[in-house]
């Protein structure tokens, strides 16, 4: 099953390749300066100030948010629950500039290493890992 999952992955990111030469998806009247200004400061909607979550993925921001989009599509197509987007460069305790794929937003570093481990015995090749959340402010 984990090789279905790979080559579903692979063939996913050979077409993304194919039909948008950089890798990245442009949206109709959206030149490069609509994606290099500076970051809002606002944190997702929705989420806590602070919380443990599972990274899936991290992608530079100097690509479109549509392939993290992409990619955290492929990883709900695998069953993996409660996976999302959000801007790295808004968290203090996250690296800035990449859009990060998360799984789970849990009040405990225990929950999220729970959940971790849930997503690491369904998918022995993921190299997921639990992390804190924190707001800039």
């Amino acid at each position: 099953m984990v090789v279905v999952f790979a080559l579903i992955g692979l063939i996913g990111g050979i077409l993304v390749g194919l039909f948008t030469p950089s890798g990245a998806q442009r949206i109709a009247g959206q030149d490069a300066s609509d994606r290099t200004g500076p970051a809002p400061t606002a944190t997702v909607p929705g989420l806590p100030d602070d919380f443990y979550t599972v990274i899936l993925s991290s992608i530079s921001n100097s690509r479109d948010r549509s392939v993290a989009e992409a990619r955290a599509d492929a990883f709900r197509g695998s069953g993996v629950e409660n996976v999302g987007v959000l801007d790295s460069s808004r968290y203090a305790s996250l690296t800035a500039n990449y859009w990060v794929v998360y799984s789970g937003v849990f009040s405990t570093w225990q929950d999220a290493v729970d959940h971790r481990d849930e997503i690491r015995r369904a998918h022995p090749d993921f190299a997921c890992y639990a992390k804190q959340v924190t707001d800039q402010s």
